[in-house]
C-alpha cells in the first residue's frame, strides 16, 4: 500500500445503516469507497452472470464456491487501486448474514489479510430502527424477522469482526460507531487520529430530556479536543427501559403482563413512537441487555480514558460497574460529582471534581491536542494548587 494511504474495513449487519452512513460522511469528506457488492457485480458480469440484490443471496447459497471465486476477485480488484492511489480507502461490507437458515460471511479471513486494514468499524443501530429498514430493503422486506434475530445478527458481526482483528499482531484496533452519533462522528474516528476517545460515563435509567441535554452539552465542551462516545447513542436502552418498567408495574399491581407494550425512542431527528409484542421481546430481553453490556466494556476497552458525568447524588450502578471495568484496564478515570462520594465510588476514581467547568478545563489542558501528557496527572510536574488527594 502507498506509505500514505489508510485502509479501513467498515462492516455492520443489514439494516444497520452502515452505507447511508458512509454516503453522508462522502457528502463532506473525501475518501476512496469501496462497496464490495458492486465489485462482485461487476466481476460476476465480467463471467457473464448477473448478480442483484434479489438473487445474489440464492447464487451464494446455491453455488457458494463460485461465489467465494466472486468475491476473492472482487478484493484483488480492491487490492490494485488502492495500491495505485494515496489517501484513505475504505471497504464497505457486511462479515455476517444468514439466509434460508444458513449463515454465509462477507469476508474470509485470508481477503482481510490481503486488505491489511489499518482500522474496522462497525456500525450498530438499535434493533427497532434495524427492523424498519430491513421491512423497506429490496432485498430483505419479504422476510419477517424478529428482534432476537436482528440482535443475533449484530452480536455475530460484532465477534466475527473481533476475530479477524485478533488475527493480525499486533491486534487491529476496532471501534464501534452507533450510527444515532451520525456521519461527523464517522469522519472524526477515521480521520482525526491524533485525538484521544473518552468513553462518557453517565446515568441513564430514569432521567429526562433535560438531564440528556446537559450531557450532551458537556460532551459538545470537550469535543474539540476529544472524540467523545456517549452510551445513550445506542438506542436499545429505550426498548430494555420499556420491558422493566412494563413488568415492574404490573407486578406491583398483580396484573397480568399485557400482550403488547408502547414506549418512545428520542433520536436526533424527532421523537419515535413504538409498539412491541411482548412475548417477542421477552424471547429477545436477554440478548439485548447483554449486547448493551458487552458493547459499553468493549467502548471502554478502545478509549484512552472514561470520563464520568455524574450530577446526582444517587450513583448509577452502570455507572459504577463501567467504572470498576476502566480501572482493570489501568484506565484513568475522571469523575464530576458535585457531592460527598461514598468511599467504593471514590476508590474507583482516579480524580473527582465537584465542579463542572474544573473537569471540562482539566480534560482541556490535558488533552494530547494541547501538546500535555496525554490525560496523564502522574507526571514530573509539581501539584497544581487546586488538588488535594485527587480531589477537587
Amino acid at each position: 500500500m502507498p506509505a500514505n494511504s489508510t485502509v479501513v474495513v467498515c462492516t455492520g449487519a443489514p439494516g444497520n445503516g452502515r452505507d447511508e452512513i458512509l454516503l453522508r460522511m462522502k457528502e463532506r469528506t473525501s475518501f476512496h469507497y469501496y462497496h464490495l457488492f458492486d465489485y462482485i457485480v461487476e466481476e460476476a458480469r465480467l463471467k457473464g452472470l448477473t448478480l442483484t440484490k434479489l438473487n445474489v443471496l440464492d447464487f451464494y447459497d446455491s453455488q457458494p464456491g463460485r461465489m467465494e471465486e466472486l468475491r476473492k476477485a472482487a478484493i484483488e480488484r480492491i487490492t490494485r487501486e488502492i495500491e495505485g492511489r494515496a489517501g484513505t480507502h475504505i471497504i464497505s461490507t457486511p462479515l455476517h448474514f444468514e439466509w434460508k437458515g444458513n449463515r454465509f460471511s462477507g469476508l474470509q479471513e485470508r481477503e482481510v489479510k490481503t486488505l491489511d486494514p489499518d482500522l474496522f468499524i462497525i456500525v450498530i443501530d438499535d434493533i427497532i430502527r434495524v427492523r424498519e429498514r430491513l421491512g423497506k430493503d429490496e432485498q430483505w422486506k419479504e422476510h419477517r424477522f424478529t428482534l432476537g434475530e436482528i440482535a443475533n445478527w449484530r452480536r455475530e458481526e460484532v465477534s466475527r469482526v473481533y476475530e479477524l482483528a485478533r488475527s493480525f499482531t499486533p491486534i487491529k484496533e476496532v471501534q464501534l460507531v452507533a450510527f444515532e452519533n451520525g456521519p461527523e462522528f464517522l469522519r472524526e474516528i477515521i480521520f482525526d487520529r491524533g485525538k484521544e476517545r473518552v468513553y462518557l460515563s453517565h446515568p441513564i435509567t430514569g432521567e429526562g430530556e433535560d438531564f440528556f441535554k446537559k450531557v450532551r452539552r458537556f460532551a459538545s465542551s470537550i469535543s474539540d479536543h476529544y472524540v467523545v462516545f456517549d452510551p445513550y447513542m445506542i438506542k436499545d436502552w429505550s426498548i430494555v427501559e420499556a420491558w422493566r418498567r412494563m413488568l415492574n408495574d404490573a407486578m406491583e399491581k398483580g396484573d397480568a403482563v399485557p400482550p403488547r407494550f408502547s414506549f418512545t425512542i428520542e433520536y436526533a431527528d424527532g421523537v419515535k413512537d413504538c409498539e412491541c409484542d411482548t412475548a417477542e421481546v421477552e424471547a429477545a430481553i436477554k440478548n439485548i441487555r447483554f449486547q448493551i453490556i458487552d458493547t459499553d466494556y468493549k467502548i471502554i476497552e478502545n478509549c484512552s480514558a472514561i470520563v464520568v458525568y455524574h450530577p446526582r447524588e444517587n450513583i448509577s450502578a452502570g455507572v459504577m460497574c463501567e467504572m470498576v471495568y476502566a480501572k482493570s484496564l489501568a484506565k484513568m478515570v475522571y469523575v464530576y460529582y458535585p457531592y460527598e462520594p461514598s468511599p467504593f465510588f471514590e476508590w474507583y476514581s482516579t480524580r473527582i471534581f465537584q465542579d463542572e467547568k474544573k473537569l471540562r478545563d482539566f480534560l482541556i489542558r490535558e488533552s494530547r491536542l494541547t501538546g500535555q501528557t496525554p490525560l496523564d496527572i502522574y507526571t514530573s510536574r509539581k501539584p497544581r494548587a487546586d488538588s488535594s488527594n485527587g480531589r477537587v
